[in-house]
């Protein structure tokens, strides 16, 4: 008897969590349902930051192939093509020192992102946007330098999240 309403219990389960909408894969947005395959090129750069793009296009490829809703492949054998260029990274004070307000105590770096997905067969433009993320860093007596490539680095990643996110919300 007890195995009987264990079994029930785990059939239970099993249907109350599949009608909640829970899948393997990414999803997709509409728009791009019937795409399998996406290739990243490299981003441009037209800021001052020598290696931003390429920690946008690594984080971009990293996120898509987490989310699992395209395999990333080459620019021949793709469905998509995401291109796009890093148009800024602005910095702003987002603390002053408490003995002097003319220092910054925390720096903000916002990374500011222009993108398109293209159809690669037909060259036709399915999604485009702009998105910014931000990252930020203390001024103290550390190594600013590896502070600010890290803060960079970080808004580079939130701004490939909604990018991906962007392509996969339905």
């Amino acid at each position: 008897m007890i195995a009987f309403f264990s079994k029930l219990l785990v059939v239970c389960g099993v249907l109350l969590t599949s009608s909640c909408g829970y899948h393997l894969g990414g999803v997709r947005n509409r728009a791009l349902d019937k795409m399998d395959t996406i290739c990243v090129d490299m981003f441009q750069n037209q800021t001052l930051y020598s290696n931003v793009s390429m920690q946008l296009t690594t984080a971009l490829g990293d996120n898509l192939q987490r989310d699992g809703g395209f395999r990333l492949t080459s620019p021949d054998d793709a469905d998509l093509v995401i291109t796009g260029v890093v148009e800024s990274v602005s910095a702003a004070s987002l603390r002053t020192d408490s003995q002097n307000t003319y220092v910054s105590s925390e720096i903000g770096l916002t990374v500011t992102v222009r993108y398109t997905v293209t159809e690669n067969a037909s060259g036709k433009v399915l999604r485009s946007g702009l998105v910014s993320a931000q990252g930020s860093f203390f001024n103290d007596e550390g190594n600013v330098q590896t502070a600010r490539d890290s803060a960079l680095s970080y808004a580079t990643r939130l701004a490939a999240e909604k990018i991906v996110l962007d392509l996969t919300i339905p």
